[in-house]
């Protein structure tokens, strides 16, 4: 009994040393199909990476654009306003028609100003969350570089994507509201400028 024992613990030792050997060469084989498999995943994927990167940086592009268009449109309108203004003291000796003239422009000078705001507003929290999203499509295509992304990439594509579609909406929209905002300033301009020129200030 005890040479059986002597001779079943090599044999024993024999065997799972061969089952490791074995186990070894199938990790071998499997590993570089494993890693091809995941390159080859993410290159699935590498055309519509490519074309979102492209659609965002355009989206960035005309969102930065419209920002810098719309300040622009506010720092004209209150450097023109900031020539045709009284101060206090004169306010207060206009008379008759000359001060019924000069509330009304001030007035409407006002109400064309602030009504940039909710454009303004708007726009500075699309910007913060634009500018957040962006590190995904930074992931996305260093990922791509790299052979490797995590989590579902579809999932990913399809939401930033969204938010290209959104950005160009968004512009188009605020482009419409600021040439009325333009008009509207330009109007009350006009209003302070008569009014101004009326009271004798040239």
């Amino acid at each position: 009994m005890y040479i059986s024992i002597l001779i079943l613990i090599p044999l024993l030792y024999y065997l799972k040393f061969k089952k490791l050997e074995k186990m070894k060469k199938v990790l071998l084989l499997v590993l570089p199909l494993f890693l091809f498999s995941c390159k080859a995943g993410v290159e699935a994927h590498k055309v519509a990476i490519e074309e979102l990167g492209t659609s965002w940086d355009a989206a960035t592009a005309a969102v930065t654009g419209f920002s810098e268009g719309l300040t622009k449109d506010m720092t004209s309108v209150t450097e023109a306003a900031s020539q045709m203004m009284l101060d206090s003291v004169a306010v207060s000796k206009l008379k008759g028609e000359a001060a019924t003239k000069w509330a009304e422009s001030t007035t409407a000078y006002k109400a064309a100003s602030d009504a940039y705001a909710p454009v303004q507003s708007e726009l500075s929290d699309f910007v913060t969350m634009w500018t957040e999203k962006a590190a995904g499509v930074t992931a996305l295509k260093d990922g791509l570089a790299a052979g490797k992304i995590e989590g579902d990439i579809p999932a990913q594509i399809a939401e930033l994507s969204g938010l290209v579609t959104q950005a160009n909406e968004k512009v188009t929209a605020w482009t419409a509201k600021q040439a009325e905002l333009k008009t509207a300033s330009d109007s009350a301009l006009g209003m302070l400028k008569a009014a101004y020129e009326m009271v004798g200030k040239k």
